[in-house]
């Protein structure tokens, strides 16, 4: 069965009437990969792709809300940094003109490159019932163990919110550049009060936030000093694992690396943050 409503409010009462039955697609390209490696065979498509209104770009109360259904493509345009650069990682211009930010979220891989960028930057997401309404989840409680999350099954993704202007940047790491997944994938981000997050993908069962490390920079200003001790904290923080693309060690090793890199662009970058969206 094939569904393609028109509006959010008929995807909210289908995703009501099929709840765990029917696969949610927006841009589908994850789903397509899993269906051709027979990790999953569903006989039943919510398919939210004609869906005019989860594909705005728009800012409320000092937020910029993304729609669940804005494109890799989109978000390459925009001027957040470490949003535009994992979004411009993402696969080839296919693939960023049908991946969809939404989905990214829902699959909920641990190498999710647009995941790590959101995590740094603050982000919550917008997951919307028809019988129970709406609520706003910060996103690092949205991840719950691998790929497993606190979207429930009568509920669809609608909207991200992000923080207004804070400072970022991102990088990944990975074997044959933009469009094989990360081995390692780290973002940060710090607003005007110094409040700064790190956050890492491929480390863990989930895209994490790295409180301790995050702890040591909150209200400090970047120093060569600062970055070295931050780094070593995060090789103690992550706890990566050894996979056929990669060694726990390696991983652990880029990690601090990252960090450094990062966390020196970011003491280089303007102090006004990046440029409005």
């Amino acid at each position: 069965m094939f569904h393609q409503p028109m509006t959010f409010e008929q995807a909210l009462e289908l995703r009501s009437e099929l709840g765990a039955d029917a696969t949610v697609i927006n841009g589908g390209t994850d789903v397509v990969v899993a269906m051709n490696h027979g990790a999953i065979k569903p006989t039943c498509f919510l398919d939210l792709s004609r869906i005019n209104a989860i594909r705005k770009i728009d800012r409320e109360n000092g937020h910029l809300i993304l729609g669940a259904g804005v494109t890799f493509a989109q978000l390459g345009q925009l001027h957040i940094r470490a949003l535009r650069e994992a979004s411009l990682s993402v696969g080839g211009p296919a693939i960023r003109n049908m991946g969809t930010i939404g989905g990214n979220i829902a699959t909920a891989s641990p190498a999710g490159d647009g995941c790590v960028a959101l995590l740094a930057l603050g982000a919550d997401v917008q997951l919307t019932s028809k019988d129970r309404g709406q609520r706003w989840l910060p996103l690092v409680d949205y991840f719950i163990d691998y790929r497993k999350t606190a979207l429930a099954d009568d509920e669809l993704i609608q909207a991200v919110r992000i923080p207004n202007n804070p400072r970022s940047r991102w990088y990944k790491i990975g074997k044959r550049g933009a469009v094989n997944i990360s081995l390692v994938c780290c973002a940060v981000s710090q607003n005007e009060d110094k409040k700064t997050k790190l956050a890492f993908g491929c480390v863990g069962p989930i895209p994490k936030i790295t409180p301790k490390a995050s702890a040591l920079l909150n209200g400090e200003t970047l120093s060569p000093g600062l970055i070295d001790d931050v780094a070593n904290v995060v090789a103690q923080e992550v706890s990566p694992i050894d996979d056929q693309r990669g060694s726990a060690v390696y991983r652990r090793a880029m990690c601090s690396t990252l960090t450094r890199r990062l966390l020196t662009q970011l003491m280089e970058d303007d102090p006004k943050g990046d440029a409005d969206a």
